[in-house]
Formats: C-alpha cells, sequence, structure tokens
C-alpha cells in the first residue's frame, strides 16, 4: 500500500480537483476537515443537526496502558435517531493514516459498549485529504480507500462509499425535524461544577432543616440517589448520550425535577419521599427477601427533609448529568459524589483517594476470563475487608469490565453475561462500620455501578471466626453465616485490594477483643508471651493471608513506620515468612490529607507463598510517587493547581503500571529494581532504593570540590552561661522561630521553668540553626543580630561555621533542593522525620569557589540593605500619610485595645 507522505510529494506542481476543492487548497487539518470531510458529509445526504462537530462531543477515554493519549473525540459524527452511526476523523495531508486507526476504532467500540443488544456506530472514516479510507468499526483493515481523484460522481469507488454510508442505508428517516417543546436538558459539568453544586446542597439541607453535618450527609445520600436512578435510567434508554455533552429528553420521561415535583404536590405534599423514594425501599425489600440484596436503607426509612429544601436542592442539580462527569466510561460516580460531600466534615477518613485505588488497581494485575493450560478459564476473585465506601473495588470492577469489553474473542451477549458475573460473584467486599454505615454505602455504590452491592457485608473481618453477636439483628447473623460459608477453611481470593484503619487497636481489655486476639499467630512475642495489643492494621496481614489462596496477591496500603521502623521488625519478619515481596510503591506525605491522616504511607504488593516449597525472595520493584493522592486535597475550594495534580496524577499511574509491567516481564529498568539482599531490614522505598550523594561523581566530573558538612562547619558547643536548666529558671525567655523561607523571627516569649524541655539554649548571631523535624521544608536560619540571645529547644540542631566559610554560604547549601533531598534521606523516622548531627555531618556537599562565595556574600548583603530601606520607607510613607489626618489617634487605638475581636 504507497505510503500517504509519497502520495503527496507525488501531488506537488498539480492543480488536481475532485468534487470538492483543489487539492492545492489542503494546506493543514483544519482545511481537510472544513473544505474536505464537511461538504462530504453534507453530499451524502446529512443535514447539520444531524452532524456533531468535535466540539459537542465527549472524549473518552481509548489510551492502552502504554498509550500516551488516554482521551480522544473524533472531528464528527454522523447521527441517525439520535444514534451516531459513523465517525469521521481528519488528519493533515501529510500525515501517514496507518498511524491513527486505533483511536477512531476503540471510540466505536465504546459508544457499542453501551448497548445490550445492537452496534449502532457501523463505520469510521479516516482521510488526510489525499486519501480516505472507510472502515468497519470493529476491523483495523480497510474495505474501501479512495484516492483524492477518485471522489467524483462518475467514479464507481465513490459511489460505493456514498451508497454505504448513505442515510437510507441506516433505515433512515431521522427525528430531528421534529421540534421537541416539552423537553428536559441533562448536561454534562465538570467534576469542580459537580463538587460545587452538591457541596451547596449538602450545605442548603444543613441549614434550612437545622440538622448536624453527618445528618444532612444521610439525607443528602437518599435524595442524589434518586436523582443516580433517573440518570442511569436515561442513560438506559438513550445509550448514544456518550458521546454528547448536552442531551434533550421528552420532560415527561424524567422523575428527578422540579417539574415532576410540581405535577405530583397537588394531591401528595412530598412526593419525592412518598412515591419515588417509598417505590424504591419497596423494590429492595422484595430482593432483600429473595437473597437478591443487602441491605442499603432500613425498611422504614423516609426522607426526612421538608418540601421546600427537597425542591430546592432537585433545583440544584435536576439539570446535571451525573453519569457524564467523567471522561472514563467506567467512571467511579458516586465515590466522587460522596467525597465532594463529606469534604471537610470529619467523614473523609472512609476514603482512600481515587488515583490511589486506580493505581492500586491497576498493579494487582487481575486476570479476567484468562486462558489456562487445561483449557478453562480463570476469573480472580477480588476481596477488600475494610472496603469503606467501596473506591477500591469500584476501581476493580472498572478495570474488569474494561478487559471483558476490549475482548475481541467473546460475543457482545458473552460480555454481558460475564459483566454480570464478576459484579455478583468475583468481587466483595467486608466494612464493620457502623456510624456512618459504611457497608450500605459501599452497596448503594455498588448497586449504581453494576449490581454488586449484594456481595457487601457488614461485620469485623478481623474475628477470624465470623462470629454473631447477641445484639445482632436476624440479618446480619444471616449475612455473617453467608461469609463463613462463603470463605470456607482457608485460600478464598486471588487478590485484595486494601486499605486498612492504621489508628485502630485491638486490646486485651475486653473479653471479644482478647478472644480475636488469641487466633493471630502475630499476637504472640517471640518469648511465647502474648502482646497487650495490635494494631488492625498489623492482624489484618495475616488475615488476608489466610483468606488468599497461594500465590494470590496483596495490594495495600501500609504505614510507612511499619515498612522501616525498629519497633517493628518482627512484623516485617512475619511478612517475609509469609509472603513473596513483589513491589512497595511510596506514596506522598500529603496522599492522605483530607482524612486528616499526617501518616507517610506506601502501597505494598504481597505473593502469597506456597508454604510446602522453598521460594527465594526476588528483587522488588521499588518506586517513589510524587502526585498519586496529592490530587484528592483536603479543602473544598477548588483551585487551578488541583486540575494539574489530576493530570500528573494520571500520568504518574500509567508511568508506574507500566515500570511494574516491564518490570514482572523481565524487563527491570535498574532505576526501580532492588536486589532481595536489600530489604532483608527496613522495606521502605527511602532507605532501599534512594541513596545520597547522586551529584558528588558530577561535580568532580566538573573539577567542583566536594567536601563534607563537618569541613565547613562544626556542632557548637554552647557555653555554660547559654544553657538554661529550664527547672530552675524562672525569667522570661524568648523562642527562635525558624520558618520554611529560611529566615529566624522572635516566636513566644514563655518564663522557662513553664516548657517541657528540661534545657534550653540562647543561640548567638552568627550561628547556623537547624529545625530537625523540618529540614527538609527548608528550616535553616543563621541568626541574625537582633534575635542574639533567643533560645531553642533540643529539636534544633545548632552549627558554627569554620573561620574561611561565610555562614551565609553555608545557608544557601543547606536550603539547596540537592542538600535538603539528603537530609530528608539520612533523617531517622517515617512519619515524624528527624536529622541528627551524627547523620548528616558526612553530607556531601560542593564547595564554592572563593570568589564565587564572596559574590554571594556580597548579593545577600545587598538582599538585606534593600529589605531595610525598603521596611524604613513603608515606615515613612505610612506616617506621611497618618499623622496629619490624624489615623493613628489614641481614641482609635483604645477602641481597638477594648473591643478588637480574638483571632
Amino acid at each position: 500500500m504507497q505510503k500517504d507522505g509519497a502520495r503527496l510529494r507525488g501531488y506537488r506542481g498539480m492543480a488536481k480537483k475532485n468534487l470538492f476543492c483543489s487539492v492545492d487548497d489542503l494546506i493543514n487539518e483544519a482545511d481537510v476537515e472544513q473544505i474536505f470531510a464537511r461538504r462530504l458529509i453534507e453530499y451524502i445526504g446529512y443535514k447539520d443537526l444531524q452532524i456533531r462537530p468535535k466540539n459537542s462531543l465527549t472524549e473518552l477515554a481509548v489510551g492502552e496502558m502504554r498509550g500516551r493519549e488516554a482521551l480522544y473525540r473524533p472531528d464528527f459524527a454522523v447521527k441517525i435517531k439520535n444514534e451516531v452511526k459513523w465517525i469521521f476523523e481528519v488528519k493533515s495531508p501529510s500525515e501517514n493514516l496507518d498511524r491513527h486507526v486505533k483511536q477512531p476504532r476503540e471510540y466505536c467500540r465504546l459508544i457499542n459498549g453501551q448497548y445490550r443488544t445492537e452496534n449502532p456506530v457501523q463505520y469510521f472514516v479516516l482521510s488526510n485529504g489525499r486519501r480516505t479510507r472507510l472502515y468497519q468499526w470493529d476491523v483495523n483493515d480497510p474495505i474501501l480507500e479512495l484516492d483524492f481523484e477518485d471522489v467524483t460522481e462518475s467514479n464507481e469507488k465513490f459511489k460505493q462509499f456514498i451508497s454505504v454510508l448513505s442515510p437510507n442505508s441506516f433505515s433512515a428517516s431521522d427525528d430531528y425535524s421534529t421540534a421537541k417543546t416539552d423537553v428536559h436538558r441533562l448536561e454534562k459539568r465538570s467534576l469542580e461544577e459537580v463538587n460545587a453544586a452538591f457541596a451547596w446542597c449538602h450545605q442548603e439541607i444543613y441549614k434550612k432543616d437545622n440538622i448536624n453535618q453527618a445528618a444532612a450527609f444521610t439525607e443528602f445520600v437518599k435524595v442524589v440517589f434518586l436523582k443516580l436512578l433517573s440518570d442511569r435510567k436515561m442513560r438506559d434508554k438513550y445509550p448514544n448520550f456518550v458521546v454528547e455533552k448536552a442531551i434533550d429528553v421528552p420532560a415527561d420521561e424524567v422523575n428527578f425535577s422540579t417539574k415532576w415535583i410540581e405535577s405530583q404536590e397537588k394531591q401528595i405534599p412530598n412526593p419525592l419521599d412518598t412515591i419515588q423514594f417509598s417505590n424504591f425501599i419497596r423494590e429492595m425489600e422484595l430482593e432483600i427477601g429473595t437473597g437478591q440484596r443487602r441491605r442499603i436503607f432500613d425498611p422504614d426509612e423516609k426522607i426526612n427533609l421538608t418540601p421546600e429544601t427537597i425542591r430546592s436542592v432537585v433545583k440544584k442539580i435536576e439539570n446535571i448529568y451525573l453519569f457524564g462527569i467523567d471522561a472514563d466510561l467506567n467512571g467511579r460516580l458516586f465515590e466522587t459524589f460522596l467525597n465532594a460531600t463529606m469534604r471537610g466534615k470529619g467523614l473523609g477518613q472512609y476514603f482512600t483517594p481515587r488515583s490511589i485505588a486506580k493505581l492500586g488497581s491497576q498493579l494487582a494485575m487481575i486476570r479476567v476470563y484468562t486462558p489456562l493450560p487445561d483449557g478453562s478459564r480463570h476469573t480472580d476473585v477480588v476481596l477488600d475487608g475494610c472496603c469503606g465506601t467501596g473506591g477500591f473495588l469500584i476501581e476493580a470492577l472498572a478495570v474488569m469490565w474494561d478487559r471483558i469489553d476490549k475482548n475481541n474473542s467473546l460475543a457482545e451477549n458473552e460480555k454481558i453475561t460475564l459483566r454480570r458475573q464478576i459484579a455478583n460473584e468475583y468481587i466483595y467486599g467486608v466494612d464493620i462500620g457502623r456510624e456512618p454505615p459504611l457497608a450500605r454505602i459501599a452497596r448503594l455504590n455498588m448497586y449504581l455501578h453494576g449490581d454488586g452491592g449484594s456481595s457487601i457485608f457488614q461485620t469485623d473481618l478481623l474475628d477470624k471466626k465470623i462470629r454473631a453477636g447477641e445484639t445482632d439483628s436476624v440479618e446480619i447473623k444471616t449475612e455473617k453465616k453467608n461469609l463463613r460459608n462463603l470463605f470456607g477453611e482457608r485460600g478464598f481470593a486471588d487478590v485484595v485490594l486494601t486499605n486498612p484503619p492504621f489508628a485502630k487497636q485491638y486490646e486485651r481489655k475486653t473479653e471479644r477483643e482478647a478472644m480475636i486476639l488469641d487466633e493471630y499467630q502475630i499476637a504472640a512475642n517471640k518469648g511465647g508471651g502474648k502482646r497487650p495489643s495490635l494494631k488492625s492494621s498489623l492482624m489484618f496481614i495475616e488475615r488476608y493471608c489466610d483468606l488468599l489462596k497461594i500465590a494470590g496477591r496483596l495490594v495495600t496500603i501500609i504505614d510507612d513506620g511499619i515498612l522501616s521502623g525498629k519497633n517493628y521488625r518482627w512484623i516485617r519478619d512475619f511478612i517475609r515468612e509469609k509472603f513473596i515481596i513483589k513491589a512497595v510503591i511510596s506514596l506522598p506525605g500529603d496522599a492522605f490529607q483530607r482524612s486528616n491522616a499526617r501518616v507517610k504511607t506506601s502501597l505494598i504488593i504481597l505473593e502469597k507463598r506456597n508454604p510446602n516449597t522453598t521460594q527465594n525472595q526476588p528483587a522488588v520493584f521499588m518506586y517513589g510517587c510524587q502526585y498519586v493522592g496529592v490530587d484528592d486535597p483536603s479543602r473544598q475550594r477548588i483551585l487551578p493547581i488541583d486540575r494539574v495534580n489530576r493530570d500528573e496524577a494520571t500520568k504518574e499511574i500509567q508511568r508506574v503500571a507500566t515500570e511494574y509491567t516491564d518490570f514482572l516481564a523481565g524487563r527491570s529498568n535498574p532505576k526501580y529494581t532492588v536486589l532481595a539482599s536489600k530489604i532483608k531490614d527496613r522495606l521502605d522505598v527511602k532507605s532501599c532504593l534512594m541513596s545520597t550523594g547522586r551529584n558528588v561523581s558530577k561535580w568532580r566530573g566538573q573539577g567542583i570540590e566536594v567536601c563534607s558538612l563537618s569541613d565547613l562547619v562544626e556542632l557548637k558547643q554552647f557555653d555554660e552561661k547559654d544553657i538554661i536548666i529550664t527547672a530552675n529558671y524562672d525569667d522570661f525567655v524568648t523562642y527562635l522561630r525558624v520558618r520554611y523561607d529560611g529566615f529566624a523571627e522572635a516566636g513566644d516569649e514563655i518564663i522557662a521553668s513553664d516548657t517541657q524541655y528540661g534545657q534550653l539554649f540562647r543561640v548567638r548571631s552568627g550561628d547556623i540553626v537547624i529545625s530537625d523535624i523540618a529540614a527538609s521544608h527548608g528550616s535553616v536560619a543563621v541568626v541574625p543580630e537582633e534575635l542574639d540571645g533567643c533560645v531553642v529547644t533540643t529539636e534544633y540542631t545548632v552549627l558554627r561555621p569554620k573561620e574561611d566559610v561565610s555562614p551565609l554560604v553555608i545557608w544557601m547549601l543547606l536550603r539547596s533542593p540537592t542538600a535538603r533531598a539528603d537530609m530528608l534521606l539520612l533523617a531517622t523516622g517515617a512519619n515524624r522525620t528527624r536529622v541528627k548531627w551524627e547523620k548528616i555531618k558526612d553530607l556531601n556537599l560542593p564547595r564554592p569557589a572563593s570568589e564565587d562565595s564572596e559574590a554571594v556574600v556580597q548579593k545577600l548583603k545587598d538582599a538585606e540593605r534593600a529589605e531595610r530601606n525598603a521596611l524604613k520607607l513603608r515606615k515613612q510613607a505610612k506616617k506621611m500619610l497618618e499623622s496629619p489626618l490624624e489615623l493613628d489617634s489614641e481614641e482609635a487605638q483604645a477602641v481597638l485595645r477594648a473591643f478588637k475581636p480574638p483571632r
């Protein structure tokens, strides 16, 4: 097949024309789109309303894991009877069409995947103007190909092209000409807009009905659930809406609307509750009775809001299409809305940030309908024993469904059956939470994503015997019995995806918890005694080991303190005994900021060992994430940086997944590979993968002298007069505060004996002061003359420069990103890191040339002089304005002192 670039060269110097244009008219992609493609579509016989341009279409996720372009939409979609029948993708005349087949083909597949029994999108056209190809939607090779000069009325190939794509060939009379006078518009809004609308609704309920935030959340869940049911009905009735940004549907088909409420409330005071919610409860109770569902709402549940509040909320969100905020067709819908509503309300602890759940689901390598050597097919069973609202389960469901959809060996009816089986038979969740009832929220979440809610159980998975309690309802007792039968003895799940609670502990103080602890191997110490308490996150490691099949994978969030701390060597030994360590992915310190958990965490991937064979620990994949989790901020207000962080997190997930896939396939990147010998003690990425002094060879190669920090400074030895024994000192002292920007300031003034520290130390001008716990943030300062005599605690390292080095130069060296990164790597602790002189004294630094040092010092002194001058000028300007106008009177100061509100 002749390449398009060669064909383009053949046209040079020629002025060929076809039915629509001259070849010289087609210079770029925009020319091909407007001069050729649009005219061609109209010539075939389509009206304006049937031709949907790119800006009216929704981007869909068509990229593979290795794909660089995750989102795509074609230049045109052509519709008949409100269904896309074919799409047209345009490229520049110089583009090779062979490189652009995949995205339009995948776009067609995603649209057709919304339909259960048909594939409305039958073709796609790909053209660079010089060459035009017609493809069947699911075939790689074109069924018809036209050159530029073939596009004439007399050409047989062109006649065939027109015949295939003619409106008449799709049973054609369409209904676009019919005016719709009574319609309800549904629009896809941005994530920020949806979050803002949901936050407004939540606050509206909270304020208008005078209930607390948690109760307002519960009522909002009921209302938004009805909205989601309504939108799901529209999605199923109009599946082609997946490619539209807005759609008008008959108003009488939409139940969640102010119009519907007004039509019903003449007879019924609160119809949304009395009719819609009550009908749902009745239907759900029938399914609960037959074992098809598990409870989401109590049988007598109502929407406990005033009709006025309900109308206000409905009006706010009735035109937002809630299945359309995510470009990913398998978007985690309800999770996003719950996040938006709960954010800042003390309930965020129950959510795993979406990007972390996405990363974990990618790295779990979930098998779906995978051929086995005996000719059978295998699909992994996925479990989350502390599932919260179901975030990990929904991500797993999305991954598994996507793999079914992309399996071209399956017929459409087989795909539908497998999707249903996966939702109901291969994904399981358990959660103990009651306030709020997390298992019910997870069921609600799964219900809206594919009827998987029947596999969510409310119980304590850490109770290995899953005992029924005396106060348990009949339903809960039945639920626990079902779960016991489901698990059997051992070896239930192929994959565990989970984020266990970090803070919860089981203690022997109560009979129940003591009984549970006695079932755990890790509850006994090496001496044979019983540990008085255990973190539940550690217990989950053993529990999941019991429930996993041999070679099953545990993908779990873990506290870095467990991976690195001396007090947790015993649990690391247990992990090495029971599992092969496959990967450790470090997560940013702010990954769980919304749950107010100031804990440094990692994602660890473990494979259950076969106890009957000897398995050596191979090399481990390790990676330090910078963005995953950070894209889910704790504040309610949306800022531009949030979109940037989301984009970066998405790219990072793809990078990590690609590198890990390569690692498992034997194509390991040394940059992310840690030998087994390096994980015999600590397992954290910082200590196993990272190393200090990365620039030393580069500096030396450039002829720069490299020295250690101890060559430049020495640890200050305080004179006796500068050491304050606080118990015997009742005078006032002023703390020195070292800011992140590297400058010192006067802090609180206290009586020395009131401090918790046994000693305080007076610092002197020229001292270099490092905050031990904030050095990596840049908290390093040189004490200025005006702060001479301020005090610091033992949480600071105080240094004195050696004679031939300026403290200002050392200050700048220590605040450089390279030095701060190395200090962080040398720091002790995982969550509250501390630098110690013994660790950082050998820190490698470049020694600047003396002339460079002098120039740096001069610049810094010039800056200090300019800052003092700026302060002086501001004071003069203030005085010039306030004095003649008497703006600083004693009376004004008296009012401020007497009535100024608290800070």
